[in-house]
């Protein structure tokens, strides 16, 4: 009798250390983008390679954009989530979208390919410029997202605030409603090539728009946060001519509760594992390590040490 008690309260406290473990398992979100976009396939190849961590486990969430993801840092914890740079300094400002404010918490943890903007326009629309899209209906980019905002703010510069017929729609509706004619044309923010131009121009002929260099200026006064970029002629079939146009950098962000230790194993993983994020997207292959100066927000201490421990050079007012 005494070996069965002796047994079964070994059992008993076997069972409560598996338990144990599992409890102490650490499960984060990973939020970026629309199922679907480029940006969510990333997703997923992040919690795949945040995954190899043992006792750390990554799901991925789908999100309405990088407005929606930088509002819910203000409450969530063990939340890992993407957003243009540009995101981050608005929401430190307490400018619109962000005046409530509670966004210190924010951290940095890694650079990811950034956002290019591509303007789309069919062919037969009439419009060539920037500037022809006034009093036409055009899609600016999926609701909540920075390739909306960016899209105003472009329009802004070249005096069409107000101007142009801007729906608040889904970007999946918006490029439906330019097959269907009910739309000019829509903007979207993605590495190129991005899946969602070469799928419609596989379809229906469109055109990319050009943003000029003296309204790039202006655009710099109020953020300088956005950089000059060329998407090459030939990127997509039948636009032979290279398109001046404006990108963004996107990265990966966390806040301040994140542990530390968690923060060091996720990143390290993240960075030691590139050929997951390669293999979930073709943009993957484009991740730097360097990009990570382009935060704004401070690094998060875990972070930090893994970068301190590749020879990273992180900026001053970063740390």
């Amino acid at each position: 009798m005494k070996k069965a008690a002796f047994f079964t309260l070994a059992l008993l406290v076997f069972s409560l250390f598996l338990i144990g473990e599992v409890c102490a398992q650490t499960r984060l979100v990973v939020k970026s983008a629309r199922a679907g976009t480029s940006y969510y396939a990333l997703a997923i190849g992040m919690a795949k390679a945040i995954s190899t961590v043992p006792g750390i486990e990554a799901s991925v969430e789908e999100s309405l954009g990088s407005v929606a993801n930088v509002k819910e840092a203000r409450t969530r914890s063990h939340f890992i989530f993407t957003s243009t740079s540009d995101l981050i300094a608005q929401a430190f400002k307490k400018a619109k979208p962000f005046e409530e404010g509670g966004y210190e918490r924010i951290r940095t943890l890694w650079a990811v390919p950034g956002v290019t903007m591509h303007w789309v326009v069919r062919e037969d629309s009439g419009v060539k410029t920037i500037r022809d899209l006034a009093g036409k209906r055009f899609i600016p980019g999926g609701i909540g997202t920075s390739t909306e905002r960016l899209t105003k703010l472009i329009l802004k510069t070249y005096g069409l605030e107000g101007k142009v017929d801007l729906p608040a729609v889904d970007l999946k509706e918006g490029v439906d409603a330019v097959v269907n004619r009910r739309a000019v044309g829509f903007t979207t923010g993605s590495p190129f090539p991005t899946p969602m131009v070469m799928e419609i121009k596989a379809t229906t002929p469109v055109r990319l728009l050009e943003i000029g260099e003296q309204e790039f200026k202006k655009l710099l006064e109020v953020d300088p946060t956005y950089s000059l970029t060329t998407i090459p002629g030939g990127t997509y079939k039948g636009i032979d001519n290279d398109v001046r146009t404006v990108a963004s950098p996107v990265l990966a962000y966390t806040t301040d509760d994140l542990p530390e230790e968690i923060a060091y194993k996720v990143t390290k993983a993240f960075w030691e594992n590139k050929k997951i994020m390669a293999d979930a997207h073709p943009i993957g292959t484009g991740i730097d390590v360097n990009g990570v100066k382009y935060g704004l927000a401070k690094i998060h201490p875990g972070a930090l040490k893994y970068y301190k421990e590749v020879g990273i050079d992180i900026p001053p007012s970063m740390k």
